[in-house]
């Protein structure tokens, strides 16, 4: 009998996460028995082909309602904070529900990405689990608090310690191993760190070896069309200061926008932005595209890096903020902060980096050091990570 293997989601909003997963299954390939339990049933389709059964999962929620002025969520253990691990009724509902949904399929292994819940039931019934995502989301090994990402968001709202007791109290009846630390949430047997070294908060902390991101690799380099390339993969155009911004570029403009209403898509086509009705080739975009536009999404700024474009990052939280300003620092990308987005700063920082000689040059200077993480098999690696661990 072929083991069973459940691919969890938990939180988040990107199509990045299904694809990761879907990554993982298909280098495992067909000695396993696939299901998937997902927080958002967007993408779907995806994973469909690969699985068993396919069906929503119980979902972390992110409340900031905590968080006034300047107070930002400066930590992962201030997310998970804000995410429900200071509630514990609620955090019993959750890991219960993923407790049941293992029982249920009778999983004989869980690939977790943004899942903490569903690592936590895991470890109740013994079953073992691979974390899986950007370097990010996923804390080195060994470290006792989780450290602040960005040097101007500093302030704590909270107490690892107390949560770490809330946590033990909530879940011990469940079976799930007491907590020593906060990070102890992510104890897994096998890890699989989807980034590149300049991308990483724990870069030089890893046990392991990075594999490279879920983002395909251009053939050549690119940089040299004319267009602007936007990609805005949830609500980023619901702000009129940066639709306005694409709308009145006066450049030739190429979007791919899942999701996007037909309100906004009007008024895109109505400006002569070419609007995409699917993903874009990697090669088309990099020989068309002279710059790209985005929100700082891990996958797509990886995609631009590979590729030698340069990038204008206008992040909606601090992930996206973080991968942006490490970019920044290469030279190769610049970061359009909150205060800096009005329609007119927006459009003019578009069009002035479009023009930038210096810029390009980062961007291709860039892409020659990090083409070669690129190089590794990461279908190799799953394997071996993971081969072992269930018979």
């Amino acid at each position: 009998m072929k083991p069973r293997v459940l691919l969890a989601w938990e939180a988040g909003a990107g199509r990045g996460h299904v694809v990761t997963l879907k990554t993982v299954a298909a280098a495992l390939g067909d000695g396993f028995v696939y299901d998937a339990a997902l927080c958002r049933m967007d993408y779907v389709a995806e994973l469909q082909p690969l699985c068993e059964m396919v069906f929503p999962a119980a979902r972390l929620r992110y409340d900031a309602a905590r968080r006034e002025g300047p107070v930002r969520t400066a930590t992962w253990g201030e997310f998970l904070g804000d995410s429900g691990f200071r509630d514990p009724a609620f955090l019993a509902r959750q890991v219960g529900w993923w407790k049941a949904a293992l029982t249920a399929r009778r999983s004989d292994l869980v690939i977790a990405d943004y899942a903490p819940c569903a690592m936590l039931a895991a470890q109740s019934l013994g079953i073992p689990t691979v974390i899986t995502g950007t370097g990010y989301g996923i804390v080195a090994e060994g470290l006792t608090e989780f450290p602040l990402f960005l040097p101007e968001y500093g302030q704590r709202l909270y107490d690892e310690a107390e949560m770490v007791q809330t946590i033990n109290t909530a879940l011990e009846p469940l079976g799930v191993p007491r907590l020593g630390v906060l990070p102890d949430i992510y104890r897994r047997s096998q890890e699989l760190v989807r980034t590149l070294d300049i991308l990483d908060p724990y870069n030089g902390l890893r046990t392991q070896r990075l594999l490279p991101p879920v983002a395909d690799v251009a053939a050549e380099y690119g940089g040299e069309g004319d267009e602007v390339f936007c990609y805005f993969s949830t609500t980023e155009l619901a702000d009129a200061d940066v639709l306005d911004a694409i709308c009145s570029l006066g450049l030739p403009t190429r979007a791919y926008c899942p999701g996007l209403d037909n309100d906004h898509a009007s008024r895109l086509v109505a400006a002569g932005v070419r609007l995409e009705n699917g993903p874009v080739p990697v090669d088309l975009i990099a020989r068309r595209s002279r710059l790209m536009v985005h929100s700082g999404q891990h996958g797509i700024l990886s995609l631009g890096l590979a590729a030698g474009v340069p990038q204008v990052a206008i992040p909606q939280h601090l992930e996206h903020l973080y991968h942006a300003r490490r970019c920044e620092g290469q030279g190769c990308a610049h970061v359009v902060t909150i205060s800096e987005r009005a329609a007119p700063s927006v459009r003019q920082v578009i069009r002035d980096r479009y023009d930038d000689t210096a810029f390009h040059q980062a961007a291709q200077d860039v892409a020659n050091r990090i083409r070669p993480q690129f190089a590794v098999t990461p279908g190799a690696l799953i394997r071996e990570r993971i081969g072992g661990l269930v018979t």
